[in-house]
């Protein structure tokens, strides 16, 4: 079933904030867990398949084998995306990680005309360029922390192409009418079957799961997952992908701060300027937004 068009509904633009703040609990998640990341990741994956198959199924559209094929290769992205952002999460600073994945609004302004017709305005790519650079006065700002390490920048660099890359299949999926539920049972399964092999190849202690890392574990597959997800692909429909990318940005500056009070990471003056920086970029490029997107007005259970 395809989705109307029409004009703009705050709703879709209220989804996506949401579901940022959703996202940005993960990496304060991942960062409390003591156990490998292959064992917790493929715990994870493991018991997203039936919440999210569950989830598609109360919305009355089940996982289909057409819907499967077409979340095979986004699935791919997404378990190489989760595989290295978990291990940057382990490995360096939560600023250092998210905000270095967070440089996607560049990818997007670059494939945003040629796959999806997007004009972004002079304006928005000159905000876009104000945004990044807040970002990168955040990245900066923690280079020199003991927190930070080449390791992990590096695998948060890896995460950032592939999440872009997969960011891209599930604005195509839903662009084609493809439910947000079941592009996503789809995906979390294809994810799952993918870390079956770098588990006996890896053969992490699972055992050192604990109570905690379980709790941990629980509230990314319903926080981060299924809520996050679930709002954010339903949300890729109705807005421009290179304004869902430039929101995204939103969330750095949520786990820095999460991580600041947490886990007493350091956050230095110019971070906060950064990020200060960062979210006036992003209220001006949402003001000033385009009107005409499609209608969102039929609700998370509809197309």
């Amino acid at each position: 079933m395809t989705e109307a068009h029409g004009h703009s509904h705050d709703w879709a633009l209220a989804a996506c904030f949401v579901g940022v703040i959703a996202w940005s609990c993960g990496p304060l998640m991942v960062r409390g867990i003591t156990a490998p990341v292959a064992a917790f990741t493929f715990v994870r994956l493991v018991v997203s398949v039936p919440v999210m198959g569950g989830s598609a199924a109360i919305a009355g559209h089940r996982l289909t084998l057409s819907v499967f094929r077409g979340s095979l290769v986004p699935g791919i992205f997404f378990f190489l995306s989760m595989a290295t952002g978990f291990t940057s999460f382990q490995h360096t600073s939560i600023a250092n990680a998210t905000l270095i994945s967070s440089m996607q609004p560049v990818l997007m302004l670059l494939v945003a005309p040629r796959l999806f017709g997007e004009k972004p305005t002079a304006l928005r790519v000159l905000l876009s360029a104000v945004a990044l650079g807040g970002v990168s006065m955040v990245v900066l700002g923690a280079a020199s922390d003991g927190e930070a390490s080449l390791d992990g920048d590096l695998f948060a660099v890896a995460n950032l192409v592939t999440w872009s890359a997969y960011f891209v299949f599930a604005k195509q999926a839903r662009d084609k009418g493809v439910h947000p539920s079941a592009f996503l049972a789809g995906t979390f399964t294809t994810a799952a079957i993918l870390g079956l092999p770098w588990v006996l190849i890896a053969w992490p202690d699972f055992g050192a799961i604990g109570e905690k890392d379980l709790l941990l574990i629980a509230g990314q597959v319903f926080v981060s997952g299924l809520f996050g997800h679930t709002l954010m692909t339903w949300c890729a429909r109705f807005l421009d992908i290179t304004l869902v990318s430039l929101i995204n940005l939103l969330s750095p500056a949520i786990s820095m701060a999460g991580a600041w009070l947490i886990y007493d990471q350091s956050m230095r003056a110019v971070q906060v300027v950064g990020a200060t920086v960062m979210l006036g970029s992003i209220a001006f490029v949402v003001a000033t937004r385009s009107t005409t997107v499609v209608r969102a007005d039929e609700g998370l259970l509809a197309d």
